[in-house]
C-alpha cells in the first residue's frame, strides 16, 4: 500500500465492521474499471459485497463493457454508501482475480431480495477481487449552497456551445435534486481508480458540469487537473448514464470554490440498451445493390 493511502486512512483489509457495511441489498454500490484509453469507468453492481476480509466478490447479470476491462486490467476502485441520511461510505481499490459460473456466490445473490422475485434477469458470474486497499466508514457533509450562488457558478461557467451532448435523460439525472452523483478518477500515486461522492454535483448546461468544494475538499483536492475522469448520474428507478471528460480545474464564486468537467462522451449504463450514445457511433449505409 502506497505511503499516499496511509496518509488519508486507508487500510490494507476490511475489518468485521466493514464487512457488514457492504452486506445491504438496498445501497449505493458502485465499480470503476479503466477503459482501453486508460480512462476511468463507473458502473453500478449492486450485487457486490465483501466476503472476508481480504475479498469482495460481486456479480454479473448483463453485459456491460466494466466486466470487459476489468478482465483486461484488474484495477479497481469499489465504493457503497448507505441511501439514508446521515449518508455513510467507504471507498475500497481492489484487483479482480477471476470468475466463476457457478457456486455459493452466485446462489447467495440469486437468492437476495433485489433478485428472487426476477423471471427473467439472475445473476449468472461472479468476480472474485483481492482487496488492496480500504478506508473507514465516513460521513458525507450534506455540502449545500445558496441557491443564488448556484445561479452565479452556472452564469460564470456555461459553455454556450449549441450542440447538446447531454440528451433529455442525461440532462435530467445530473440537474434532479435527488439522485446518486458520484466521480472517478485515476490516482497518480498507484494506477487505481478512486470513487469520490458528491450528490451536489450538477450539469452547468448540456456540455459541463461542476461540482462545489463544499464537502470532502480534499478529496477532491487530490484529482490532478487536465485528467480523465468518470461522473455517473443515477436516479432511484435505474436510469443511469456515465459522462467522461476532462476535469479543468478549480475555480470561484463568491468565495465558494466548484470543479468544472467538461463533457466528452456519455455511455447509457442502464438496460435495455447498454453503451456509448456520444459521440454517435458512425454506420455505413445498408447496400441494397451489388455489382461485380
Amino acid at each position: 500500500m502506497s505511503e499516499d493511502n496511509n496518509k488519508f486512512g486507508w487500510d490494507s483489509e476490511f475489518s468485521d465492521e466493514l464487512i457488514e457495511f457492504t452486506q445491504p441489498d438496498i445501497m449505493v454500490k458502485l465499480v470503476s474499471t479503466i477503459d482501453l484509453r486508460g480512462w476511468p469507468h463507473l458502473t453500478i453492481i449492486t450485487s457486490n459485497r465483501g466476503k472476508s476480509r481480504d475479498q469482495i466478490v460481486w456479480g454479473q447479470f448483463y453485459a456491460g463493457t466494466s466486466k470487459e476491462y476489468v478482465q483486461k486490467d484488474p484495477k479497481q476502485g469499489i465504493f457503497y454508501m448507505t441511501t439514508e441520511a446521515p449518508f455513510k461510505f467507504i471507498q475500497v481499490k481492489a484487483d479482480f482475480t477471476h470468475t466463476k459460473n457457478e457456486g455459493e456466490d452466485l446462489d447467495y445473490f440469486n437468492q437476495s431480495d433485489f433478485f428472487r422475485y426476477f423471471t427473467y434477469i439472475n445473476v449468472y458470474k461472479v468476480f472474485y477481487n483481492d482487496v488492496v486497499a480500504v478506508t473507514p466508514i465516513r460521513n458525507l457533509p450534506p455540502g449545500n449552497i445558496p441557491r443564488k450562488i448556484v445561479k452565479a457558478i452556472i452564469k460564470e461557467a456555461k459553455t454556450n456551445i449549441e450542440e447538446k451532448r447531454l440528451n433529455v435523460i442525461g440532462y435530467k439525472l445530473f440537474t434532479n435534486k435527488i439522485g446518486v452523483r458520484a466521480i472517478a478518477y485515476i490516482d497518480p500515486s498507484d494506477g487505481y481508480p478512486v470513487i469520490i461522492p458528491h450528490l451536489q454535483l450538477n450539469a452547468v448546461d448540456h456540455n459541463r458540469l461542476y461540482f462545489p468544494l463544499t464537502a470532502l475538499k480534499e478529496d477532491f483536492l487530490k484529482i490532478p487537473v487536465n485528467s480523465k475522469v468518470a461522473v455517473i448520474g443515477a436516479n432511484f428507478d435505474m436510469a443511469s448514464q456515465v459522462v467522461k471528460g476532462t476535469f479543468t480545474g478549480i475555480h470561484s464564486v463568491e468565495s465558494i470554490e466548484y470543479g468544472l468537467i467538461d463533457i466528452e462522451e456519455i455511455y447509457n449504463s442502464s438496460p435495455p440498451i447498454v453503451g456509448k450514445i456520444y459521440p454517435e457511433i458512425e454506420t455505413r449505409p445498408k447496400v441494397n445493390n451489388f455489382t461485380l
